[in-house]
């Protein structure tokens, strides 16, 4: 499915040239929120903005002192430019060598859904019947317990947060009661809430975890996860959806990012190391010494997710075979970019991201609200939805303090 020669023509000809950073026409709204996922420090080169504190060449003591140069050292300054600009072709040569076989390797390894799944996410193959006995309406503790007792890094993570403040509990005699059995913080938790923290602790569970040299990833695709959750589950509503439907959809809608990142970073470092071993053996120096400056590309990494996220997705969440809950349909028409239909959840989903992907820009102030009604005019709200969705804290889960449970 994923491994063929026009994918890969594709996805390696869109890393070299869609995301070229100062680009004569303006960047749009997706290359922007692709880039910004990575770094926003790309958005704003991309968008001709030097950083804060930052000052032009012209401005500069570096500037002045060019300007002082004698004849000389102009024409050696030229020299040493001429052959930096040689060895950066041949440096991004050899990057394109590295990528064309982890391109392959990546493809392969997408191919195997289980293995991807249990090995590179981390997650139980019990986790979509989890998830189904999440969305029933009697869905309940004992229900839910002898299933979530067979993974030990959900009781770790509902142990922490049902000992926060937010939801500590006291005894007769005011003392603070540590809640330390499965059973109890399901119960101290309650329903609704593990209805809404389940989902994000699983995709906390697949989030990719070291991602250098661009350590924001984590934080600005759980941002953006949260976002499109929220989101999804609002229209949802508005669209006479079920709410926690929508909202488990947009929350693992990112599961096919978190796997695309965390393959590329690790066969990243495994292809570099293993080509390194080579040009030693065979005593190449030059291209050892080129190997060595190369660092993940961000344009490689996003070609690759916009080329095969969603189809991971789709993959994850129908080998979940999920038989409660609706959400890996949507997702594969979402995947084979189907036109939806207006109020489905394949178009509450699509909605979701735009807003979502606005609303992460302009916090940033990396989109203008001129850049962003034809998008908005272009996924056609249903009417109110945007004004509604402009009152919420997308970004926040709306866990409350359970008080019905003993």
């Amino acid at each position: 499915m994923y491994d063929n020669i026009a994918v890969q023509q594709k996805v390696m000809s869109r890393s070299a040239f869609n995301m070229t950073m100062g680009a004569t026409t303006p960047p749009t709204i997706d290359e922007r929120f692709e880039n910004m996922l990575i770094s926003p420090e790309r958005v704003l080169e991309m968008l001709g903005r030097r950083r804060v504190g930052e000052v032009s060449f012209e401005q500069s003591e570096q500037g002045d002192a060019r300007r002082l140069l004698l004849n000389v050292e102009k024409v050696a300054i030229e020299n040493k430019r001429l052959q930096e600009k040689t060895e950066a072709t041949y440096q991004e040569s050899v990057s394109h060598q590295l990528h064309e076989i982890l391109f392959e390797e990546l493809t392969e390894q997408l191919s195997y859904t289980d293995e991807l799944v249990q090995n590179v996410l981390n997650l139980p193959e019990n986790i979509g019947e989890l998830l189904d006995a999440l969305s029933v309406r009697a869905c309940s503790v004992s229900k839910l317990e002898p299933i979530a007792a067979t993974m030990p890094w959900l009781y770790d993570e509902l142990i922490v947060v049902v000992n926060t403040p937010q939801f500590r509990r006291k005894d007769s005699r005011g003392r603070i009661i540590v809640v330390e059995t499965l059973r109890t913080a399901l119960s101290f938790l309650g329903i609704e809430n593990l209805r809404t923290l389940i989902p994000s602790l699983i995709l906390k569970r697949a989030m990719p975890q070291i991602t250098d040299p661009y350590p924001l990833i984590k934080q600005k695709l759980t941002r953006y996860s949260t976002g499109v959750a929220m989101t999804t589950k609002r229209l949802g509503i508005i669209n006479d959806i079920n709410k926690n439907t929508a909202y488990t959809l947009g929350m693992l809608s990112n599961l096919g990012r978190c796997a695309v990142t965390r393959l590329y970073f690790k066969l990243f470092d495994k292809i570099q190391l293993h080509l390194l071993k080579e040009c030693q053996k065979d005593k190449e120096q030059k291209r050892h010494e080129a190997l060595l400056k190369i660092t993940p590309s961000a344009n490689h990494l996003i070609a690759m997710q916009q080329e095969f996220a969603d189809a991971v997705s789709a993959d994850i969440m129908e080998w979940m075979n999920l038989k409660r809950l609706p959400i890996a349909s949507p997702m594969r028409d979402c995947a084979n970019k189907i036109p939806a239909e207006s109020g489905s959840l394949c178009k509450v989903l699509h909605q979701a991201r735009s807003y979502t992907q606005v609303r992460m820009l302009h916090q940033l102030k990396l989109v203008e609200m001129k850049d962003v009604k034809p998008l908005f005019v272009e996924q056609k709200y249903p009417q109110g939805a945007l004004e509604k969705l402009k009152t919420i804290d997308i970004f926040t889960l709306p866990l409350v303090k359970n008080e019905d449970s003993h």
